[in-house]
């Protein structure tokens, strides 16, 4: 008797993790820049307030300023809620649309800070709140704030993924291959750049190790969240392959970032 051949699939491709860890470095750069440049930077110059430095880790300035401290993450959620917009536009997942979102979710999980702030008392987000009554009233309206806002973070950038794989331009199971390279490129990135920082090493473990790892645990719980949710459970449709454009841009920018902004970039007093 004839027996009928069994046929084995072959394995689906995977997405290129160099590709990820390469557009993971970059957006964690540009979120970080987003908080010092275009947050505290766009806020000291409207209001007068000289800028005397700016490193990876902080910008610093000639007087404090309650304006100037919460302009950092406000100008991170901003962003971050426009990058969603767009990446709401897509039709599939590539390279192009995957740092969309990403790129997001580095930048909404920089509401974490207003948490840290509050249990530390320090930071922009003490800043902000210093000098008013009671202390521990505003310390713990800030914490809930900042527990809010993780929050709704986490679950709208777990939504629009859940939208791409419902159209089965992703997997549902596939998440924490995007997620993980990402993650750890980024925090490799920001802690070897607070490593060279001018202001003081407890900042390479505070603004380095923190504000990449620390900040962006949220990462983590997306891919368990977003395979729960999702109707569809179908593996990637077209993988994110290897992108020499990535690759060399997550490189040369890694090492601008590291080797200036690391240090710092000091203005004449």
């Amino acid at each position: 008797m004839e027996q009928t051949p069994v046929v084995i699939p072959a394995e689906f491709p995977k997405h290129d993790w160099l590709t990820l860890a390469a557009i993971g470095s970059v957006a964690c750069i540009s979120a970080d820049m987003v908080h010092e440049a275009l947050g505290h930077g766009i806020a000291a110059l409207l209001t007068g307030d000289r800028i005397l430095s700016l490193s990876t880790v902080a910008m610093q300035n000639a007087e404090a300023n309650r304006l100037v401290s919460a302009a950092g993450t406000s100008a991170n959620y901003l962003v971050g809620i426009i990058a969603l917009a767009l990446f709401a536009r897509a039709q599939k997942l590539m390279a192009a649309t995957y740092f969309l979102w990403i790129f997001a979710a580095f930048n909404l999980f920089n509401s974490g800070y207003l948490v840290v702030s509050a249990l530390l008392n320090n930071g922009d987000w003490a800043n902000v709140i210093a000098g008013l009554n009671p202390p521990w009233v505003w310390r713990c309206l800030l914490g809930a704030t900042g527990v809010a806002l993780y929050a709704v973070s986490i679950r709208l950038l777990a939504s629009f993924m859940i939208r791409l794989v419902e159209k089965q331009q992703a997997g549902a199971g596939d998440i924490q291959r995007l997620v993980l390279p990402a993650y750890l490129a980024g925090g490799a990135v920001m802690t070897i750049a607070a490593i060279f920082n001018p202001i003081s090493p407890s900042l390479i473990l505070m603004s380095g190790v923190g504000a990449s790892f620390g900040l962006t645990w949220g990462l983590l719980l997306l891919p368990p969240m977003i395979a729960q949710k999702s109707r569809s459970q179908t593996t990637t449709v077209e993988p994110i392959k290897r992108s020499l454009f990535w690759l060399a841009f997550g490189a040369i920018l890694s090492a601008v970032f590291i080797a200036v902004l690391g240090p710092g970039i000091h203005f004449s007093q």
